[in-house]
Formats: C-alpha cells, structure tokens, sequence
C-alpha cells in the first residue's frame, strides 16, 4: 500500500512539475521601451492598456512590461534600432527622428498636407501597402500623426511670413527644418525635452511643434505667442516589434496582439494627440497667453512656401528610388475623403 502510494505521489508530483514547465515555456514577458514620462497620455492612454488587456487576452501567457523615460533606450532616434536589435521587443518613437530610414512615410508630414491628425492616420492605414517597405524589418504595430505644427514664441508673435525672418526656430525633423529655413528663419534642432529650457534662456525664439507639446513640457509658461492654422507639417509616430519576438509567440498569442494593436490603436493613439492639443491650447488661454490665427490673405505666402518644400521632398523622394508623387496622391485623395 505505502508503495503504491509513494508511486501515486510520485506520478502527482512529476505531472504538477511537468504542467509548470509548460506553462513556464509557453509565457513571455515582452519589453516595451520609450523614452517619455510615465505620466505622458501615450504611456497611460496607449501602452499601458495594450499591456492590460494583452495579458488578459491571452491569460496571463504574455505580458507586456513598459520601460519608460528612457531606461532601456534614452534617445529618441535610437529606438528603431533598440527593436530591430532585439534590445526592446516593442518600441515607440518618431520616424522622423530617422528620416531616411522612412522615405515614404515622410510624406505624411509634408506641409499642408492633412487638417487633423485622425485625417493624417486615416490616409497612412489607406495607403498602408505604398508605405509597408519602410517597415520590412520589424513588425508594425500601430503608426499615426499628430495635429498640425504651431509655432510658439517667446518674444517675437507670427502674424506675417515677415515676422518669421532671423529667428531660430526648434525643429523636429528635417521637414520642419526645411520649412522653417525657407520661411527665412533658422531652424535648431533638439529633443522634445530640451525645448522648456532652450526657450527659457534664449537659445532659440521659438519652436515648431503640435500643440500636445503643450502640457506636456510645460510650453504655456515660457512662450507668449501661439500662432496656429498654419500649412505647417505634422509628427509621425510608431509601435513596432521586433520580427524574432513576434514569431516567437504562438499563433494564438499573435492572433491576440494582432487583434489589439493595427489600426483601430492608430486611430485612438491619434485621437489622444488631438486631445492633447485641444488641452495644451485651453492652457495657453487660462495662462493668459496671445493665440493668433494667421489671416487669409496672409495664409497665401505661407502656402507658397510650403509647397516649395513639397517639391524639395519629391526630388529627394525620386533620387532615393521612391514614387513620392503616388504616394502623395493617394494621401491627397484620402484626405478629401475625409473632410
């Protein structure tokens, strides 16, 4: 009888023991990198709940665990390379940190382009197969715009293409260098979290930015004048994964991530930027601040100047081997969709 039992014991335990190694082999702990606040809406409104409800989706075998505020990547042009590299399995950034690594996602920046950020990502799902090649080497999980750029000042207001000569202007990508620079002004390139300080102490007069960056970095403190309505360009964002990491995961669990992530988070990722953006302008009015909206006849010289860009960008586009003009057509068309 006792070795009957010792044998049950024994066939219990190597069961239980053989069921965790299982349940071990099958979970996975995916990190996410980015390098802004915890308390930035991406991180709360978008990253936080992909992690909740993908460890419900597939109880509890993946998980997602966010590293923020830099820990695993602190520069934002770096965190491409941190998934294709295998550093982070999920990463969030900005292709224009990378330009030319995006050649034909750039053109949902160009200038004038799209009237909200909900336009701008509506074009980019609609015409996700003309921008895939820019994302051959990881897995595209979600990709948007932010609104339309503003131009914040500290002493000088934008109410002419005049006003904007010989001032240095922050930039954020090489579009918005290039306008900048044909508006006569000089564009400064930096991070996000420099422009507080850079604006504050007279390194640069102003900065080109979506109004988000607003609350966010604390803007309505250090500048006076937010001029909008401009045919200024916008910011592109992406969440892509690492391709070993995703083929690392079952199908079930892909299936899952799949379901949770593509357009429909694009599309809210958008959303929360012109939240933000409505937001940032409230505090800019409760501060005290002077908004200005640039007059019709004066929106015409501003228009001048960006198409000149547009140009600059489709020869570029055409020397890199890139159908910028399809591409921009088929925004174009999508965009009169939308309106």
């Amino acid at each position: 009888m006792n070795k009957r039992l010792s044998s049950l014991i024994h066939f219990a335990l190597a069961g239980t023991l053989s069921f965790g190694l299982v349940a071990a082999a099958s979970a996975r702990e995916l990190r996410l990198a980015h390098f802004m606040s915890p308390m930035h809406h991406m991180h709360k409104r978008m990253m936080q709940p992909l992690a909740d409800k993908l460890a419900l989706e597939t109880g509890g075998e993946v998980t997602i665990r966010i590293f923020p505020s830099g820990e695993l990547s602190k520069s934002g042009a770096a965190q491409w390379r941190t998934a294709l590299t295998g550093v982070a399995d999920i990463t969030f950034g900005l292709q224009g940190y990378t330009s030319e690594t995006f050649p034909r996602t750039m053109f949902a920046v160009a200038p004038g382009l799209f009237h909200s950020s909900a336009e701008a990502t509506t074009a980019m799902w609609e015409n996700i197969d003309a921008l895939a090649p820019d994302y051959e080497r990881a897995r595209l999980l979600a990709m948007w715009a932010a609104e339309p750029a503003i131009i914040m000042t500290k002493d000088v207001p934008i109410r002419t293409l005049n006003d904007m000569k010989g001032l240095k202007i922050r930039t954020a990508d090489q579009v918005g260098a290039a306008i900048v620079q044909t508006l006569g002004a000089t564009p400064v390139p930096l991070p996000a979290s420099e422009m507080y300080t850079a604006i504050d102490t007279g390194v640069i007069d102003g900065i080109m930015s979506d109004a988000s960056t607003i609350e966010s970095f604390k803007l309505q403190e250090v500048a006076n004048y937010f001029t909008v309505g401009l045919p200024s360009s916008t910011s592109a964002y992406f969440l892509v994964m690492n391709r070993r990491s995703f083929d690392g995961l079952t199908a079930d669990q892909q299936a899952a991530l799949n379901a949770l992530t593509g357009r429909d988070l694009s599309m809210a990722a958008a959303s929360s930027y012109a939240t933000e953006a409505s937001r940032g302008l409230d505090m800019v009015r409760a501060a005290g601040k002077t908004i200005i909206e640039v007059k019709p006849e004066v929106l015409e010289d501003f228009n001048a100047k960006s198409d000149i860009v547009m140009q600059l960008m489709l020869k570029s586009a055409e020397e890199a081997g890139v159908n910028g003009e399809a591409i921009v057509e088929g925004f174009r068309s999508s965009a009169s969709a939308t309106r």
